[in-house]
């Protein structure tokens, strides 16, 4: 690859979009793809998203000239003829959001920076925001894990909406610092308030909730990792189950206008701990809303994985690449759903403003993703070829995983909403009403301090497989 001073593009590229034309990336301008554009000795005449079968033969016409092919969304039909003509392909982020493909050398590797939605290879939803600021601006926001990936994310996004204050609640001190200080040049930074507390301790979130009285809730904070659960199922109910439980009905006493609970795909139909509190938490969600006398709007969202989100598939592999392997798969039939931050946290947000009572939402994510592909294609992105440059080692599924994951249970139907990327779950059950998660509550409060980890792990199944218990002490 020829550079010109080390950031400069000595070749031209076509582009797909009219509104691209001619504009200058690194100092070479773009070829309109609707005219005869010279490429070397080639003239393309046609926009290369006309078919894929023009692709190689474009290609293949240029052999081996230097090039780039520009264009606003790559689907993994259209990338794959690019990658087997031109082998190792890299793919990095332009401005205005093209994307560049370019065959492999040692500099353009050492100069790439992974854009983590480029993995996805499909279009992130576009999430609208006029429905939201009509319930965010000029209120008390409250953000339960703020210093986590989504936490952080949502109050970023939150801030734009223009609140009166914006609680940022998290017991990781370093973490509020950071987003603090990443925040300090907000506008409505001002409005930001770290706030340190742990969801566990109910005197402490009950004193938060007299002296600031939030008016809509983002309840982000929760243990997520899979296998570190299984170990410590104690933790997940204590934090997952019996915290929510406690958020909720303080937001209920205090009649908190929105409540929004984020949940996972792992919830649909749970093999392991995480799984099953989120699956109960998505109970406890519908219970508090169908309960006499409530004002407050309870919801809760799915999500798939958080692609690049602390301690995600996505970090790992980078990691596990920059140390120079292996790369670590579980299985190689593996597949996940997945999402960006920045576009999960802005469903939550709408997710408030949409919800009915009591609803649990769920964004349309495209198909599953291969874990193995998404290694082959995180190597290539680092100019590296899987089982030749780097070596592959499969684990075999942890505790608590599974091969592929569902995002509705048998028992459970998606419905359109007013956002056709979002769809509502419907429940075609009866499920437990508030005295019933009551009961629950106390059963696991009792287990908690009486009883072993194991009998624990039994009762959260118990609870999560059976939709009425009648429960006996």
């Amino acid at each position: 690859m020829k550079w010109v001073n080390k950031a400069r593009w000595a070749f031209p590229f076509i582009v797909d979009r009219q509104l691209l034309a001619e504009r200058s990336v690194d100092g070479t301008k773009s070829l309109p793809p609707w005219v005869n554009a010279s490429v070397g000795k080639l003239s393309a005449s046609r926009p290369l998203r006309q078919g894929i079968a023009f692709v190689p033969a474009l290609l293949a016409i240029i052999g081996g000239l230097e090039f780039a092919v520009a264009v606003q969304f790559i689907s993994g039909s259209f990338r794959l003829p690019l990658e087997i003509t031109l082998g190792c392909v890299l793919i990095s982020l332009l401005f205005l959001g093209c994307i560049r493909l370019l065959s492999s050398t040692e500099s353009a590797r050492s100069q790439r920076k992974l854009i983590t939605w480029e993995l996805l290879e499909r279009e992130v939803v576009p999430i609208p925001t006029s429905q939201a600021s009509s319930i965010l601006k000029g209120q008390t926001v409250l953000v339960t894990g703020a210093a986590g990936s989504i936490g952080s994310e949502l109050c970023r996004q939150l801030l734009d909406y223009e609140p009166q204050a914006l609680i940022a609640l998290d017991n990781n001190e370093s973490g509020l610092f950071e987003l603090a200080q990443s925040l300090h040049s907000h506008p409505y930074a001002g409005c930001l308030y770290p706030y340190i507390g742990d969801i566990t301790d109910r005197q402490s979130m009950s004193q938060l909730f007299m002296k600031h009285l939030p008016q809509v809730i983002f309840h982000a904070a929760a243990y997520k990792h899979v296998p570190l659960l299984e170990q410590f199922p104690e933790q997940a109910v204590r934090t997952n189950i019996l915290a929510t439980f406690s958020l909720c009905r303080l937001a209920q006493k205090h009649r908190v206008n929105h409540f929004v609970f984020i949940s996972t795909d792992k919830a649909a139909e749970p093999i392991g701990v995480m799984g099953a509190t989120k699956r109960v938490g998505e109970m406890i969600i519908r219970a508090f809303s169908e309960s006499e006398d409530n004002v407050t709007s309870f919801c809760a969202v799915r999500f798939g994985n958080v692609i690049g989100s602390r301690g995600s598939v996505v970090p790992i592999f980078a990691q596990q690449i920059e140390q120079g392997g292996p790369i670590t798969i579980t299985d190689p039939d593996a597949t996940r759903y997945f999402m960006t931050i920045t576009e999960a946290s802005g469903l939550v947000i709408l997710a408030a403003a949409i919800a009915d009572q009591g609803g649990l939402y769920l964004l349309e994510m495209g198909d599953p993703v291969r874990i193995l592909d998404l290694a082959i294609k995180m190597t290539r992105l680092h100019g590296l070829r899987l089982g030749q440059d780097i070596s592959l080692v499969f684990t075999g599924l942890r505790p608590g995983e599974c091969l592929h994951e569902t995002l509705v249970a048998s028992n459970e139907e998606l419905i359109p909403t007013s956002h056709s990327k979002i769809f509502g779950i419907s429940h075609k059950g009866s499920l437990p009403m508030l005295a019933m998660i009551a009961q629950w509550m106390e059963f696991l409060e009792h287990s908690l301090q009486h009883e072993s980890v194991l009998q624990l792990r039994e009762h959260l199944f118990e609870f999560v497989q059976r939709e009425e218990l009648i429960v006996s002490r």
